[in-house]
Protein backbone atom coordinates (compact mmCIF):
# COMPACT_ATOMS: atom_id res chain seq x y z
CA UNK A 1 0.00 0.00 0.00
CA UNK A 2 1.33 3.43 -0.96
CA UNK A 3 2.14 5.96 1.73
CA UNK A 4 1.99 9.62 0.74
CA UNK A 5 5.13 11.43 1.85
CA UNK A 6 4.78 14.88 0.29
CA UNK A 7 2.37 16.86 -1.89
CA UNK A 8 2.86 20.19 -3.65
CA UNK A 9 1.92 22.10 -6.79
CA UNK A 10 4.26 22.67 -9.72
CA UNK A 11 3.48 24.18 -13.13
CA UNK A 12 -0.25 23.96 -12.43
CA UNK A 13 -0.18 20.26 -11.52
CA UNK A 14 -0.77 18.67 -8.14
CA UNK A 15 2.23 16.47 -7.41
CA UNK A 16 2.17 13.59 -4.96
CA UNK A 17 5.25 11.71 -3.81
CA UNK A 18 4.38 8.34 -2.32
CA UNK A 19 6.39 5.28 -1.36
CA UNK A 20 5.55 1.62 -1.70
CA UNK A 21 7.46 -1.10 0.15
CA UNK A 22 10.15 -2.63 -2.07
CA UNK A 23 9.67 -6.39 -2.14
CA UNK A 24 12.92 -7.38 -3.81
CA UNK A 25 15.79 -8.15 -1.49
CA UNK A 26 18.53 -5.51 -1.23
CA UNK A 27 21.20 -8.14 -1.87
CA UNK A 28 19.77 -8.42 -5.40
CA UNK A 29 20.80 -4.78 -5.97
CA UNK A 30 23.96 -4.17 -3.92
CA UNK A 31 27.30 -5.95 -4.01
CA UNK A 32 28.49 -5.11 -0.51
CA UNK A 33 28.49 -8.43 1.38
CA UNK A 34 25.05 -7.69 2.82
CA UNK A 35 25.99 -4.47 4.63
CA UNK A 36 23.16 -2.49 3.01
CA UNK A 37 20.60 -5.20 3.76
CA UNK A 38 21.67 -5.26 7.41
CA UNK A 39 21.39 -1.45 7.59
CA UNK A 40 17.90 -1.60 6.07
CA UNK A 41 16.87 -4.33 8.51
CA UNK A 42 18.25 -2.22 11.39
CA UNK A 43 16.14 0.75 10.26
CA UNK A 44 19.13 2.86 9.23
CA UNK A 45 17.85 3.14 5.65
CA UNK A 46 14.46 3.28 3.95
CA UNK A 47 13.98 0.65 1.20
CA UNK A 48 11.15 1.56 -1.14
CA UNK A 49 9.63 2.10 -4.57
CA UNK A 50 9.18 5.81 -5.29
CA UNK A 51 6.00 6.96 -7.00
CA UNK A 52 5.39 10.49 -8.31
CA UNK A 53 1.93 11.35 -9.60
CA UNK A 54 0.82 14.45 -11.54
CA UNK A 55 -2.86 15.37 -11.43
CA UNK A 56 -5.29 18.23 -12.07
CA UNK A 57 -8.65 18.73 -10.40
CA UNK A 58 -8.30 15.36 -8.70
CA UNK A 59 -7.74 13.50 -11.98
CA UNK A 60 -4.52 11.50 -12.10
CA UNK A 61 -2.89 12.17 -15.46
CA UNK A 62 0.53 10.53 -15.19
CA UNK A 63 2.82 8.75 -12.79
CA UNK A 64 6.39 7.60 -12.59
CA UNK A 65 7.90 4.77 -10.57
CA UNK A 66 11.46 3.99 -9.48
CA UNK A 67 12.24 0.83 -7.56
CA UNK A 68 15.10 -0.25 -5.33
CA UNK A 69 15.46 3.15 -3.64
CA UNK A 70 17.71 3.10 -0.58
CA UNK A 71 18.06 6.36 1.36
CA UNK A 72 18.54 7.33 4.99
CA UNK A 73 15.25 9.25 4.81
CA UNK A 74 12.54 9.91 2.25
CA UNK A 75 13.55 13.57 2.40
CA UNK A 76 17.03 12.58 1.20
CA UNK A 77 15.42 11.08 -1.90
CA UNK A 78 13.74 14.43 -2.57
CA UNK A 79 17.03 16.37 -2.39
CA UNK A 80 17.36 18.85 -5.22
CA UNK A 81 19.02 17.63 -8.38
CA UNK A 82 18.36 13.93 -7.92
CA UNK A 83 16.00 11.28 -9.23
CA UNK A 84 13.01 12.95 -7.57
CA UNK A 85 13.30 16.12 -9.67
CA UNK A 86 13.58 14.04 -12.84
CA UNK A 87 10.52 12.00 -11.87
CA UNK A 88 8.47 15.15 -11.21
CA UNK A 89 9.49 16.69 -14.55
CA UNK A 90 8.70 13.47 -16.42
CA UNK A 91 5.30 13.08 -14.74
CA UNK A 92 4.40 16.67 -15.66
CA UNK A 93 5.54 16.17 -19.25
CA UNK A 94 3.49 12.98 -19.57
CA UNK A 95 0.47 14.66 -17.97
CA UNK A 96 0.67 17.48 -20.53
CA UNK A 97 0.88 14.95 -23.35
CA UNK A 98 -2.16 13.12 -21.97
CA UNK A 99 -4.14 16.37 -21.74
CA UNK A 100 -3.17 17.21 -25.33
CA UNK A 101 -4.27 13.79 -26.59
CA UNK A 102 -7.55 13.99 -24.68
CA UNK A 103 -8.38 17.42 -26.03
CA UNK A 104 -7.23 16.91 -29.63
CA UNK A 105 -9.89 17.03 -32.31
Amino acid sequence: MAQTIHTFTKDGFDIRFAVIPELTHPNDHFDDDGETARAIDAGDYEWFIANVTASKNGIELADEYLGACCYATYADFMDEGGYFDDMVDTAIELARQNIDSLTAD
